[in-house]
């Protein structure tokens, strides 16, 4: 008898209360929606710069400001990078080693060149190299 007076009592509070329920139900599907339409679609993933990077476009200004992105054309190029300061690949022949100085600075080693400290942009698929150049001059490569 006790159950059955508990039993009823659950029901007539859900019955009296069901519009508040309601309005709350209604006030979680919103919030989850609003959450879940405001996450970042994007660039998820790794934005490291250890991997295999293929070049894809270089840059050369002539000087007046006029230069721009090319499309590499003929036999692939490479470059990997690894954990460990070392660098290799035929897209920068020469380059053994790096050392990243922040998040804009790399400095290349190579036992032919003194130290040279590069810019970089680096984003989840897409690594920007631009060398220290008087007239402008850059790498772009894709991550594989």
């Amino acid at each position: 008898m006790v159950t059955d007076v508990a039993f009823i009592q659950y029901f007539s509070f859900i019955k009296e209360n069901q519009s508040d329920m309601n309005k709350l139900w209604l006030l979680c599907l919103i919030t989850f929606t609003t959450i879940l339409v405001s996450c970042k679609k994007g660039d998820n993933g790794p934005t490291e710069i250890y991997g295999t990077w293929k070049l894809t476009e270089t840059w050369n200004d002539p000087g007046d400001g006029s230069g721009k992105y090319t499309k590499v054309k003929g036999k692939a190029r490479y470059i990997v990078i690894d954990t460990a300061g070392k660098l290799e690949g035929d897209a920068m022949p020469g380059i053994v080693g790096y050392k990243i100085l922040d998040t804009e600075r790399i400095q290349i080693l190579s036992p032919e060149y003194a130290l040279t400290v590069y810019h970089y942009k680096l984003t989840r698929n897409t690594l920007e190299l631009n060398p220290p150049c008087i007239e402008g001059c850059g790498l772009k490569f894709k991550r594989m």
